[in-house]
């Protein structure tokens, strides 16, 4: 079986699993409630948000680690928002924010160091 194959046949299950499944429901119904409030912000006032979350978290991951990344996001999410009189939910704000810290995160994990 060749990767792609593999590929095709795991994203159809996933598929199937958020077809059928109420979890898979919720997070999907989340999901496109988030991008339809943030589509209403103007792409470089969004983009200037994610910076100014980014920031934060990585102000708070190096201090708190990621409880305090997404503490720091959240507040700065909410004061960046409240200045562009964006009306975000707390629920686009969390899932905002969380996907925020995750990439930050990621890119901020040092490399493992080979022994010579």
């Amino acid at each position: 079986m060749s990767f792609f194959t593999t590929l095709e046949a795991d994203v159809a299950a996933l598929g199937k699993w958020f077809g059928g499944n109420p979890v898979g429901a919720q997070i999907e119904a989340d999901f496109r409630s988030a991008v339809s409030e943030l589509e209403k912000i103007a792409i470089a006032d969004l983009e200037n948000a994610v910076k100014v979350i980014g920031l934060a978290a990585l102000t708070g991951l190096a201090t708190g680690g990621t409880a305090g990344a997404i503490a720091a996001g959240i507040a700065s999410a909410q004061t960046e928002f409240k200045s562009i009189s964006a009306d975000v939910t707390s629920k686009t704000l969390n899932t905002l924010v969380t996907t925020v810290v995750n990439q930050v995160s990621a890119q901020t994990t040092p490399a493992p160091i080979s022994a010579p």
